[in-house]
């Protein structure tokens, strides 16, 4: 689908970075905005003319990924060139850019929320075939799912979310393609960092070897933490509890 950015004007900055905007949808351009949606955040302070992007994750395990994948994508698809670092007083590891130009686009035109997003969240309507879709769902679940390997041998995919209709979506794109899953909507979770003592999310858990595996040949993840427990995963090494490939793991 082609993208309107006729509204859309470059501020010198932008210029000097060699700032582009994409014309035309792209699976690259749905995974990134997918994980923008799972671990960004879009500001806009308009008083102050503070346009803001920041996307950032855990420095233990997360630095690779923004390397290798995120930070190569801001530059094949806007032409930027960023640099990730330690942010948060050294306890998040990402990318913080102002561009009054990519916050309205990712707001505008492919319908991403500022401020608040949880309230808000949802597929882009932009985004309207299965393959661009699950490109996204791809983007969120390398920031906002895990990959658990069990000590018992089991494999479970988790996925969770603030917003109620965004894991609705999400859990309907996943069970079309024949994933089974345990659907959890408006669930408490205990939390002792709350007065309250829970928190309330919506969770999905997909833990048949059949599921994962359709999971991974249709939709998969880029992020290097995922992949190498994939990896471990299929070759049945598993913190060494002797776990054993499935059946059809071994036709691979």
């Amino acid at each position: 689908m082609k993208l309107d950015i006729s509204n859309i004007t470059f501020s010198r900055e932008d210029i000097i970075k060699g700032f582009k905007l994409p014309t035309k949808t792209s699976i690259d351009l749905a995974y990134l905005c997918g994980v923008l949606a799972g671990d960004g955040n879009i500001h806009i302070r308009k008083n102050k003319y503070d346009y803001a992007i920041k996307c950032v994750g855990n420095p233990k395990d997360e630095q690779e990924f923004y390397y290798i994948v995120i930070c190569p994508l801001f530059k094949k698809i806007f032409g930027l060139k960023i640099i990730p670092k330690l942010l948060d007083k050294n306890t998040t590891f990402g990318i913080t850019l102002w561009s009054k130009a990519l916050v309205k686009f990712l707001t505008e035109t492919i319908g991403l929320p500022s401020g608040a997003k949880h309230p808000s969240l949802r597929i882009p309507k932009i985004f309207d075939t299965k393959e661009l879709k699950l490109a996204f769902i791809q983007g969120v679940a390398d920031t906002d799912f895990c990959f658990n390997l069990k000590k018992c041998g089991r494999t479970v995919i988790v996925g969770a979310s603030k917003t109620r209709q965004f894991m609705e979506e999400i859990s309907k794109e996943v069970e079309e393609l024949g994933i089974k899953m345990w659907k959890g909507f408006d669930y408490k979770i205990k939390d002792d960092r709350l007065k309250k003592g829970f928190c309330i999310t919506n969770r999905i858990e997909i833990g048949s070897k059949k599921s994962i595996l359709i999971w991974l040949n249709n939709i998969g993840f880029r992020s290097p933490k995922h992949l190498e427990k994939i990896r471990r995963w299929k070759c049945g090494r598993v913190a060494g509890d002797g776990f054993e490939p499935t059946t059809l793991l071994k036709q691979e």
